[in-house]
């Protein structure tokens, strides 16, 4: 039992193990599946809000220059707050430049800073800025010019401004993966909890299903041990009542005989038993205590079967020859009706042999009963399907169908000089070749006993 114990717990320990770390692994890769979906949506989303910003923008700057992009210097508090009112929500945005048709910057805003980081017709960046005179204005881009253009960083969108200029808006790469990486640490929590959570729940779970399984299980081994003491109670009372009957009959007999030596007394011939009478009973009560501890080993502690392929005709048929000399001295008569072609089967012949040795013994029995119908047994091997049946049939007084059950049970028998244990016996020895052993019986009817066997 302790090592039943402790090989459940290494099993229960290694499946739980083995189920944590499949489950772990799932909600990470799950984890990592998602983030990768939601960091891709995050910049795209980020960047398509920067381009439509972007849009928004050009289109304000063309409406506040008028075509005239000096203009800007003018209203250049105007258009700061215009820009940072528009990019007050997206903190992905590192700049906005305004420059004209030949490239020279005449705005530069900075997300980080409220005003622009450089007056209007100065160098930016390195750029030489020719100035505007008061009232001068651009020339119309070419038509042929592009909508929008990536510069120097691959994530800066070019938007024209009518046709007069072109808005560089600049998306900061540095802002877009702080945004990925604060995404992945709250992901990675996340995940985190839900894993922890899940190997929680496993464990609770682990534990409840061992908590039940030990219940039970002690539970079946009360009823296993309780049905064992019952059955062991049972066989005891069955096997003091079916010993104590000859011992007293033997004490008596030998009472007797012990008496008549003692008064030197023969046999009077008048119905009294002389010695010779009283120790043949004797040995009668010994040879029948010798039979019920014979089937009762049999039973109590029976011998594993070695089936073999056989035919069930075999086995059989040696039974019923065994027991035809014994039929005819009683007037029965034992007939055999074996299977025309092999029963071929996997049986433990000698076993089979004793099954059939039973059941023949049982109905000869039977036959002389009072009340039987005809002094006759049948005996046949016949094909039922995916089974060979073996069928012994008596035509005796018959047994009330309330009784038949009991006739399964050790020590329980109808003749006064049966041991009761005979059919516990076939009926086990069948259900260990896989067949099962059925009877079948009414007062005044024949009683059929039915064993079937798998084909081989």
């Amino acid at each position: 039992m302790e090592r039943a114990d402790h090989s459940f717990r290494r099993t229960l320990t290694l499946t739980l193990c083995v189920f944590g770390f499949l489950t772990v692994g799932a909600v990470f890769l799950f984890g990592h599946l998602l983030f990768r979906t939601l960091s891709k949506d995050v910049m795209e989303d980020a960047l398509v809000d920067s381009r439509l910003d972007a849009e928004r923008i050009a289109r304000g700057v063309a409406e506040r220059s008028g075509g005239d992009l000096y203009t800007l210097t003018t209203r250049q508090t105007e258009i700061d707050s215009f820009v940072g009112s528009s990019l007050s929500e997206r903190k992905v945005v590192s700049e906005v430049r305004v420059v004209d048709r030949s490239g020279k910057v005449v705005y530069l805003f900075k997300s980080s800073l409220v005003r622009p980081e450089q007056p209007l017709g100065s160098a930016a960046e390195g750029g030489r800025v020719v100035p505007l005179a008061p009232g001068q204005s651009l020339q119309p881009l070419p038509r042929s010019v592009e909508t929008s253009m990536p510069i120097g960083d691959p994530f800066d969108f070019a938007v024209p401004i009518g046709d007069f200029g072109t808005l560089y808006v600049g998306v900061s790469r540095r802002e877009l993966e702080a945004r990925v990486e604060a995404l992945r640490e709250k992901l990675y929590l996340r995940t985190f909890g839900a894993a922890a959570v899940s190997l929680l729940g496993i464990l609770a779970g682990s534990v409840a299903v061992a908590l039940l399984v030990q219940r039970v299980r002690r539970v079946d081994e009360a009823r296993a041990e309780a049905e064992r003491r019952a059955e062991l109670g049972e066989v005891a009372a069955g096997l003091a009542h079916e010993i104590r009957n000859p011992l007293n009959a033997m004490g008596l007999n030998l009472e007797l005989l012990e008496e008549q030596l003692a008064r030197g007394e023969a046999p009077s011939g008048r119905g009294r038993a002389g010695p010779s009478e009283l120790a043949q009973a004797a040995r009668h009560e010994t040879a029948r205590l010798s039979r019920l501890l014979t089937d009762f080993l049999s039973y109590a502690r029976p011998s594993p079967i070695t089936p073999v392929p056989s035919d069930l005709n075999e086995p059989a048929a040696e039974a019923v020859a065994f027991l035809g000399p014994e039929a005819s001295r009683r007037g029965i008569r034992l007939d055999f009706r074996p299977h025309p072609g092999p029963a071929r089967a996997r049986l433990d012949a000698a076993r089979v042999k004793q099954v059939v040795l039973n059941l023949v013994a049982n109905a000869l029995d039977a036959v002389e009963s009072e009340g039987a119908s005809a002094r006759e047994v049948d005996v046949r091997v016949e094909d039922a399907g995916e089974r060979w049946r073996l069928t012994v049939v008596d035509r005796g007084p018959g047994v009330p169908e309330a009784k038949v059950a009991d006739l399964f049970r050790v020590f329980v028998s109808t003749k006064p000089a049966g041991t009761g244990l005979g059919l516990p016996i076939a009926d086990r020895i069948v259900r260990e070749h896989g067949g099962t052993l059925e009877l079948v019986s009414r007062p005044g009817q024949p009683t059929r006993v039915e064993a079937t066997f798998p084909k081989a």
